[in-house]
């Protein structure tokens, strides 16, 4: 049952991580920042925010597949840190070195924040 719950956490992450990003390059597309990795970014805050929720409340208690189906599956889909050292990789090759500096330092403060923002959260729940 893990296992099951894994994969379709997992798929269930891939697919909305892809319309993340597709939504957000549209968005930018007409902008000067056409070409920044927003989506990445905002699935890596957003997926730091809900695993510190998952993980920090304890007024909802999950039965271990399903925690483990969406922590491990989902939102280890969801969010990437191959993807983005690859896009920062990319943004500081290109000269874009303002904006790879913000979305290494964005990606790592952002989604910190959003750890601590989740945990005091899940602990007032």
């Amino acid at each position: 049952m893990t296992l099951l719950g894994l994969a379709l956490g997992g798929a269930l992450g891939t697919l909305c991580r892809y319309g993340i990003n597709i939504f957000f390059q549209g968005l930018l597309k007409p902008t000067t920042l056409a070409g920044f990795p927003l989506g990445t970014l905002v699935v890596n805050v957003a997926g730091s925010f809900l695993l510190a929720l998952l993980l920090f409340q304890s007024k909802i208690e999950l039965p271990g597949p399903l925690r483990i189906a969406i922590a491990a599956g989902f939102l280890g889909a969801l969010t990437t840190f191959s993807a983005f050292e690859f896009e920062t990789d990319q943004l500081l090759r290109s000269s874009k070195v303002f904006l790879g500096i913000f979305y290494l330092l964005g990606n790592l403060l952002f989604s910190y924040a959003a750890i601590l923002i989740g945990r005091v959260l899940a602990i007032k729940l």
